[in-house]
Order: C-alpha cells, then sequence, then structure tokens
C-alpha cells in the first residue's frame, strides 16, 4: 500500500475512533447531566402540585404533556392527570423510583404532602409525579447528535485537507522517486535532490551505493578488458609453440620407418591443441557471456533489420560453411526488432555456428525469418542429427553439452552456446523453443520476438513494413 493511502487512512481511522469515543463519553455525561436537570424539574413540579389546590377526579392535560401525576389520600387516588391510572404509579416512599405504566418506562418522585394543600382534613396526603425516561434519552440523543452531525458532515473535507497535507510532508519523497526512476541503467552519478532533514541520510546512503557500485562495474570491465588481453595472449602463443614443438618432434622422427610409432608420436600433439582450442573457445564464450548484462542491453537497444543482421553473421561464417561442403539458405523479410545489435548478433552466431558445426559435411542449413501476425519468428534449421526431445531442456543449462565432452561429432565445444543464446532472448523478453526440421529433418531452433504492431505488416515509428517473405540463397 502506499504511503500517502497509508497515512490518509491511518489518521483518518484515528479521528473517528476518537469522535466516536469523544461520543460515547458525551452521551453518558448528557445522559448524567439529563437526570439530574429532569429529576430537578420533577421535584419542582411536585412542589408547584402541593402548592395548589387542586379538585378531585381527573384532570385533563395536553396530549403532548410528557407529565404524569397522582394525588394519593389515605392510599386512595383522589386526583389524577388523564395519562396517569387508577392505581398507585409507585409505593408511598419519599425519593425517586422507575415504574412502568401505559407502555412506558416512567421516572417517578414521590412526597409526602404536609401542609394539607390538596385536602385540609387529610392526614396522610402524598403526591407522586412520573416522568418518560424516553425524553431523557431523546434529550442526551440530540445533544451528541448536535455535536457529532457537523464533524461527520466535514470528514471528506478533513480527509481532503489530510491527502493535502500528507502529500506536501511526501513530497520530497516525490522526487527523489522521479529522481530514481529518470535514471538510466548506466547513470551511477550521486543525487542532487534536495530533501528534507529525514531524507538526507537516505540520498547520502544512496549516492555512497550508487559509487560503490559504480567503482564495481568499473572493475568489471576492466577485468574483462584484462582477462581479454591475458588470457588469450598466452593461448595464442601456446598454440604457436604446440605447433612449432609437433614440426620439431616431425623433423626428428622422419628417420624412423616404423609408422605405427610415428602415429603414436603424434597423437599426444593433436590432442593438445584440440584442449587448447577448446580453452580458447570456452574463454571466447565467458567473456561474450559478460558482456550480455542486462544494464549494457537496455542502455544500448536500438531498431534493428534482421534481415541485415543474418547476411552479415553469413557472411562472417560463410568460410567455415563454405569449408564443410554446406549450403545454406536465408529466407527473410526486412522486418525490424528492437534490440541490442552486439547481443542480437550473438545470438544469431551462436546459431548458425551450431547449426554448421553439428551437421555432417555436406548438410544443409535453412535461417528464415518471417513475421506471424504481431510475433517475428527466427528459425534455424539443419540437416544434422538433431537433439533427442529429453535433452530440449537440459541443452540451455550452463556447461551442459549432449554427451558431455566425448561429443560424436568431435566437435570442440564448453556447452555455454545456447545458455547465452537464452540469456540474451530472455533480456529481449522474446520465446526460445527447439523441435524436429519438418524440411531438413535435424534440429530446428525457434525463437519468437514481439513485434510493436501488427496490422498486415510491423509497424516502428509509424513505418509499414512488408510482411510478405524475400528469398536468398547463399
Amino acid at each position: 500500500m502506499p504511503i500517502r493511502r497509508y497515512l490518509v487512512l491511518m489518521l483518518l481511522s484515528i479521528i473517528t475512533l476518537v469522535i466516536f469515543f469523544s461520543a460515547i463519553q458525551g452521551y453518558k455525561a448528557s445522559m448524567r447531566k439529563a437526570e439530574s436537570v429532569f429529576d430537578n424539574e420533577l421535584v419542582s413540579l411536585a412542589q408547584v402540585i402541593t402548592a395548589v389546590k387542586l379538585p378531585k377526579g381527573v384532570i385533563t392535560h395536553p396530549a403532548t404533556s410528557n407529565f404524569s401525576y397522582q394525588i394519593v389520600l389515605d392510599n386512595q387516588v383522589v386526583t389524577r392527570s388523564d395519562n396517569a391510572p387508577n392505581t398507585l404509579i409507585n409505593t408511598l416512599n419519599s425519593g425517586f423510583k422507575e415504574a412502568n405504566f401505559l407502555g412506558k418506562r416512567w421516572r417517578t418522585y414521590t412526597d409526602k404532602i404536609t401542609d394539607n394543600s390538596a385536602d385540609n382534613s387529610a392526614t396522610n396526603a402524598w403526591v407522586i409525579i412520573a416522568q418518560p425516561l424516553k425524553q431523557r434519552f431523546d434529550l442526551a440523543e440530540d445533544i451528541i447528535l448536535s455535536a457529532v452531525t457537523p464533524i461527520i458532515l466535514v470528514m471528506p473535507l478533513l480527509a481532503l485537507i489530510i491527502s493535502l497535507a500528507v502529500r506536501q510532508g511526501l513530497k520530497p519523497l516525490t522526487f527523489l522517486t522521479r529522481a530514481l526512476k529518470n535514471k538510466k541503467a548506466n547513470d551511477l552519478s550521486p543525487l542532487t535532490v534536495s530533501s528534507s532533514t529525514e531524507l538526507a541520510p537516505v540520498i547520502e546512503t544512496l549516492n555512497e551505493l550508487f559509487l560503490r557500485l559504480s567503482l564495481s562495474f568499473e572493475r568489471e570491465k576492466q577485468f574483462a578488458s584484462d582477462a581479454a588481453h591475458e588470457l588469450r595472449t598466452p593461448l595464442s602463443v601456446l598454440k604457436i609453440n604446440v605447433y612449432n614443438l609437433q614440426q620439431s618432434f616431425n623433423d626428428v622422427i622422419l628417420v624412423d620407418s616404423d609408422q605405427n610409432s610415428t602415429a603414436l608420436s603424434v597423437l599426444p600433439f593433436q590432442q593438445l591443441e584440440q584442449s587448447v582450442e577448446r580453452m580458447a573457445h570456452v574463454v571466447d564464450q565467458i567473456l561474450t557471456l559478460n558482456r550480455t548484462n542486462p544494464e549494457q542491453i537496455l542502455a544500448e537497444s536500438a531498431v534493428l533489420n534482421l534481415q541485415a543482421l543474418l547476411q552479415e553473421c553469413i557472411s562472417e561464417l560463410y568460410p567455415y560453411i563454405a569449408s564443410r561442403g554446406h549450403d545454406i539458405e536465408l529466407n527473410s523479410a526486412p522486418l525490424n526488432i528492437l534490440g541490442n545489435r552486439f547481443a542480437i548478433g550473438i545470438l544469431l552466431k551462436n546459431l548458425i555456428a551450431n547449426a554448421a558445426k553439428y551437421t555432417p559435411d555436406n548438410g544443409k542449413i535453412l535461417v528464415s525469418c518471417l513475421q506471424d501476425k504481431n510475433k517475428l519468428i527466427l528459425r534455424v534449421e539443419d540437416s544434422g542429427p538433431g537433439i533427442a526431445p529429453e535433452e530440449y531442456s537440459r541443452v540451455f543449462d550452463r556447461f551442459y553439452r549432449v554427451g558431455g565432452d566425448s561429443h560424436n561429432s568431435k566437435v570442440i565445444g564448453c556447452g555455454l552456446g545456447l545458455s547465452i543464446v537464452k540469456h540474451i532472448v530472455e533480456l529481449h523478453q522474446a520465446n526460445i523453443s527447439l523441435s524436429r526440421s519438418k524440411a531438413l529433418f535435424g534440429l530446428c531452433v525457434k525463437v519468437v520476438f514481439s513485434m510493436a504492431d501488427s496490422n498486415h505488416g510491423a509497424t516502428i515509428n509509424g513505418n509499414k513494413l512488408p510482411s510478405s517473405p524475400a528469398k536468398g540463397d547463399y
């Protein structure tokens, strides 16, 4: 829940609870005050009645009268109001009591008449005054409602005022949030937001964090650069030395006429050369994986012509493809996607290079890029042996190879190619899947990219792109 909403709800809840408890206490105080006032009123009315000589019988009063009384002589009701019963309302004991008659609850006051004003010959005269308790409750409720109603009516205005006050109080936090949102992925410069005293330590801590991250990224970049030089150069030197050592050894054993002995002597050099090649490949793949980080991908994304990138990749890999005697075909339309040029290039090179490596000599490779509604579908198919369906999910794991290091194709690899491809696919919010090629019966790798719009053709920045494929052979 947002802080502003939480604060507004909490303040309104606290105010409502305070008003509720205040109303309860006010109701109790009003009832006590009303009871005292009405009791005094009953006493005053009793004194007035005893001071006036009233006729015997039933005395009619207005229907709106809230009082009832009786004058009793020798335990007999001799005078009463028309809303009083014929029998005694209450026992003849001086003081306040409560009684029920006429379907109501009444507060009564009984007092003995000492001056015989009701009847000069009476020796045992009493006056009983009664008032409905509902009148007291109604008065207390009216007092409470009169006090609470304005507060209830002003609650919406109070909520608005509280909301504005909380918003004003949280404005520095809003400015800080906006400044953080406006920062780009590669922007680690210190924040310069003017803030309140409470947020100053937060901004200072964030700036310290940005500084540490900046230094960490710089060290990472420097490490990648140094690793590229420090690892590739010794490996290149090692490859040259292995070659020179093999040539020198060949010159020494030329005098040896034993062909079997010569073949056995050359075998360790071939294994050493393959191990060096594999190590160089692992270094290249690890450095490539290091460069495909999310921050760099997002910061350097642009609109790319996928057909042109495919042509570049095929041209770059074509010497190796031709050396294997492969026939490669590109079937693509000039479709555009939003992505990082370096990362998409790595993805295409890995897919096409894998197809060329693991397809037997004189095989066939088919690369297609077509549009299906609002999706762009890239397929790389080959006529190789393919991959068993139960291995489809595992080949995307890092350093996993089908068959391990002793792959049937004898191709040097480290199991990072498809892992890098999947990493790039996920960074671009695309999907990748493996299946059996229906056209070439080998492996089919399908990558599905999302397009910005689809209405009989893709739309990028308002430009309509064709959806019909254009074929080309390489």
